[in-house]
């Protein structure tokens, strides 16, 4: 049997973002879906900015719950 390669669409995946709040410390927790690390960062930083947020990004496991 013959197979016939179709392009596999992307999903976007789930990354964690950590957002830590430069004047108080106060750390928010938030999720954005992207396609990979890079767009996941980009994301974070429009709902985070740079002057009033440091930022981590973590890919969501699927061992997370």
């Amino acid at each position: 049997m013959r197979r016939i390669n179709q392009p596999t669409r992307q999903r976007p995946t789930l990354y964690l973002v950590y957002a830590t709040a430069l004047d108080n410390g106060s750390i928010v927790e938030d999720s954005v879906a992207a396609s990979d690390e890079d767009e996941a960062y980009q994301k974070a930083r429009t709902l985070y900015p740079r002057e009033r947020y440091d930022i981590t990004v973590y890919l969501q496991s699927t061992d997370d719950d």
